[in-house]
């Protein structure tokens, strides 16, 4: 019997990465099962900022409905589980929940980098900690995509430890074009850091490495756009473009991420804290060599298939960098091997495994 399970869907309307990504692929995911029937909960009233890519097993629900009424509806008997088709467990995807009244619940953590360093957040850290606290308490299952995050967890929250699940997320939604033999080389190379600009990212040490970097340099080409905190690195930013230092895609879609990816000479990933890391692990399955931050959710992501440098220090970040860049040949077929470990499928297969027990012990 499909079991009725519904994923909160309105972080992939809104984002192209991150949290958007992980959701946008873990529904494809479950929707290729046929033990589950799929619900999305996408009722906003945001207009989606990425097109609905809605499997063809899976059903959207989307009305304009604001966040704020929510509550209001979940107490006059209609739920986030009865908007999303009577699901019997609905999966929290993200750090805003909608409100469920009988159905098992389901979370993801991705990270808690608002409570190891709040200023990365500013004044939002204390609304994250109160919110995901709370979230834990309610959750029948806590999931998380790495050993080092389910400690931060445990720490965080002693009482989830029992209901805690490592559930690494895949990395073979990079379209196998991206994998193949390389295309032809640009004009000139270039080295590719992908993600949101925001503090916890540290865009400031790596343009003060790239500045370091013996000539010729490759041109750094940054996609990311912009986030929270981050006017003095915008600035930086904005003024390293100026100077052809850098080339800066605030945004950029699919097919052209991909297309960057697979022609880059070099993937660098300076973030200070990570909970999984889809950047790293998307350029390893295209065979592009990695430099990282040396933090233990990228340690423990990348194995020894990637360079993991000091990436708080731009002399070491540097050097990573000039190394990687005379040896990336080296790299190519153990990141490709690493990256192939991680599948949507085996992601998938273990949140069903957890939507069944949920969904027995609701019914108990």
């Amino acid at each position: 019997m499909r079991l009725p399970i519904a994923l909160d869907y309105r972080p992939a309307l809104l984002s192209r990465a991150g949290i958007g990504r992980v959701t946008r692929e873990l529904a494809r995911a479950l929707a290729a099962r046929d033990d589950l029937d799929v619900h999305l909960f996408g009722h906003s009233l945001a207009p989606a900022r990425v097109a609905a890519e809605v499997p063809q097993a899976a059903r959207l629900h989307r009305l304009p409905i604001p966040g704020r009424s929510l509550g209001t509806l979940a107490r006059f008997g209609l739920p986030a589980e009865r908007l999303a088709g009577g699901a019997r467990v609905f999966h929290w995807t993200d750090y805003v929940q909608p409100p469920v009244g009988g159905a098992g619940v389901v979370l993801t953590v991705h990270d808690l980098a608002f409570v190891r360093e709040p200023a990365w957040h500013g004044a939002a850290a204390a609304t994250l900690r109160e919110r995901t606290r709370a979230a834990i308490g309610r959750a029948d299952a806590v999931i998380v995509a790495s050993a080092t995050t389910a400690s931060d967890v445990r720490e965080f929250a002693p009482d989830a430890a029992a209901r805690l699940f490592v559930v690494p997320f895949g990395a073979d939604h990079v379209p196998a074009d991206a994998t193949g033999a390389p295309a032809p080389a640009r004009a000139e190379p270039y080295a590719l850091c992908v993600g949101t600009i925001e503090p916890r990212k540290n865009h400031r040490t790596l343009l003060a490495a790239w500045r370091q970097l013996p000539a010729p340099c490759p041109k750094l080409v940054v996609v990311g756009a912009i986030g929270w905190q981050c006017d003095e690195i915008v600035a930086e930013l904005a003024a390293a473009e100026r100077d052809g230092l850098i080339e800066w895609r605030r945004d950029c879609d699919d097919a052209t991420l991909w297309q960057l990816l697979r022609d880059a000479a070099l993937s660098v990933y300076p973030s200070l804290w990570e909970g999984f890391g889809l950047p790293p692990i998307e350029a390893m399955a295209c065979g592009v060599p990695v430099v990282a931050n040396d933090t233990p959710a990228l340690r423990e992501l990348v194995g020894d298939a990637a360079v993991l440098a000091n990436a708080t220090d731009a002399d070491s970040l540097a050097a990573a960098i000039a190394a990687t860049l005379a040896n990336r040949d080296r790299l190519a077929r153990s990141a490709r091997a690493r990256a192939a470990q991680f599948r949507w499928a085996e992601c998938a297969a273990r949140h069903a495994e957890i939507y069944r027990d949920v969904a027995g012990e609701t019914a108990r």
